[in-house]
């Protein structure tokens, strides 16, 4: 069942129903105005900044930008339309056309199923990062990032495709108005049932398998970071190459779990007055104070997609930054930007010249992949490409390198991170 679908009057035309005076829609129009316009500009500057920014280009963020243009398609199709049938207009008639009737339900459900499964890679990505962090060759890189939201693109669209053909406008000759509604005639007599299993199985795929998913991964990082330690650090350099990135991702989780736990709770309300409560308790679409709970959960969950950025801002310094140098371009009189602190190139060559120090500079580089009969393992041909001649000009030994034992595994896994770290300088 789709959203606007939620509230429908009864044989007596909603008599029994609290209908929103004059002063209340007003104030419905303004909310979702307002709410419209900040979500439209935050999620634009995820997706800039992302975009953008080298740095930010990682896995993660590439999943994160996912999640922003779900909330975009909100903001931008179903923001504007879905709340003027049910709460505006008290014979509930639709005014944007039969094509937008069948594109909004369309477009209401399939962001939702985006944003729910993109959380739940982002948890597995996690969930790899910790489990295996000496074994960096099966994590979510940036082009299996790709191909994991291209997955969730086709999911998504495939479980939203029905209500594109069973949402469909109808003209009332007796009242002549046009309504919005879903017809699921087209199954014949057990079209009832069609309905009743598919609203199933769009509240178990977009909510309950995700949010499982979620507090499973989440659950088992938590206990895994906070009572072990990382296994196989011997060395010093080695030990502080592993630690650092075990903490990255350790500061990042705190995020990502905020993240899943809001959509879970801005999205909960409005599912379970869709697709549960009128399975419970039937009249529930006819009691007095219907359009208020609706209102309530609607906009509970349309105010998710205005969430993320605001956590971005807040919980993340890159972000942070990236947003304002953004906002001191588009509202040059609102927002001041003086320098880049994490995002700029000197930062990035300071990183990277502490990295070559680590290894013992560019020309030890190469003493860290064995040659033998080796030159087309995928390692000793980025560490080829790792010391050409505008690294070695750039960066120059500064001490006698680590001791590394290519039979070691960690010291594999060590030289094979450093390496990760150094092309991304």
């Amino acid at each position: 069942m789709s959203e606007i679908e939620a509230v429908k009057l009864d044989d007596t035309g909603g008599a029994g129903i609290q209908l929103l005076p004059a002063h209340m829609k007003l104030l419905v129009i303004l909310f979702y105005s307002i709410l419209c316009v900040l979500c439209v500009y935050g999620n634009l500057l995820v997706i800039l900044v992302v975009l953008y920014f080298k740095r930010l280009r990682t896995a993660t963020n590439i999943l994160i930008l996912n999640l922003a243009v779900a909330d975009l398609l909100i903001a931008v199709f179903c923001m504007p339309f879905s709340y003027w049938q049910v709460l505006i207009f008290d014979d509930q008639r639709w005014i944007f056309g039969p094509t937008m009737c069948s594109l909004l339900a369309f477009l209401q459900a399939m962001p939702v199923f985006l944003s729910a499964w993109t959380l739940v890679v982002i948890s597995f990505d996690r969930w790899m990062a910790i489990m295996f962090v000496l074994t960096p060759s099966i994590r979510i890189t940036t082009r299996r990032a790709m191909y994991l939201v291209v997955f969730t693109w086709t999911f998504s669209i495939l479980m939203a495709l029905p209500l594109l053909f069973t949402t469909r406008a109808t003209y009332n000759n007796e009242t002549q108005t046009e309504h919005c509604h879903e017809d699921w005639t087209y199954f014949g007599d057990s079209g009832e049932r069609m309905m009743q299993f598919y609203s199933t199985m769009v509240l178990v795929l977009q909510y309950v398998v995700p949010q499982a998913v979620l507090v499973i991964t989440y659950t088992h990082i938590g206990i895994k970071m906070w009572n072990s330690r990382v296994p196989g650090i011997t060395s010093g350099a080695t030990k502080k190459m592993i630690v650092d990135r075990h903490e990255s991702v350790k500061k990042l989780i705190p995020m990502v779990i905020l993240i899943s736990a809001l959509f879970a709770l801005c999205w909960l309300p409005l599912l379970l007055l869709i697709n549960v409560l009128p399975v419970i308790y039937p009249s529930i679409n006819s009691s007095s104070n219907i359009l208020y709970f609706w209102w309530f959960a609607h906009g509970l969950a349309m105010l998710h997609s205005i969430v993320n950025p605001v956590v971005y801002f807040v919980r993340n310094a890159r972000f942070r930054e990236g947003f304002c140098f953004f906002s001191s371009r588009i509202l040059p009189c609102v927002v001041k930007f003086r320098e880049f602190r994490l995002l700029n190139d000197n930062n990035a060559s300071r990183r990277c010249h502490q990295l070559l120090e680590t290894a013992g500079g560019p020309a030890q580089l190469a003493v860290l992949t064995p040659t033998n009969n080796h030159h087309h393992h995928p390692l000793h041909q980025q560490s080829s490409k790792l010391i050409d001649a505008r690294v070695a000009e750039q960066f120059e030994p500064l001490h006698p390198p680590p001791k590394l034992d290519h039979s070691s595994s960690t010291s594999r896994n060590w030289h094979r991170l450093l390496l990760e770290k150094l092309a991304n300088c």
